[in-house]
């Protein structure tokens, strides 16, 4: 296991993720106190899936029929 700093990392972020990758159990050290543990995903994730069908796009019934600034106004008891 090797160790990192918080700012070598921020440095080296990409190519310490393929070493991650490959196998590398990276410690984060930060003022060199280990603040955390980088390693690989030992399992095939899937995030990411294709919709098994495709958005319909249905439009809505309003749900009042009047002009709400009208309805506002007659809650308010103001009228013109």
């Amino acid at each position: 296991m090797e160790t990192i700093s918080v700012s070598q990392l921020k440095t080296h972020l990409s190519a310490e993720l393929k070493r991650i990758e490959g196998g590398l159990v990276l410690t984060v050290v930060d003022h060199k106190r280990p603040v955390a543990t980088l390693s690989p995903i030992q399992e095939d994730t899937i995030f990411v899936r294709e919709a098994s069908t495709r958005y319909v796009y249905e439009p809505l019934d309003p749900l009042i029929d009047r002009d709400p600034v009208t309805l506002l106004d007659e809650e308010r008891g103001e009228s013109w």
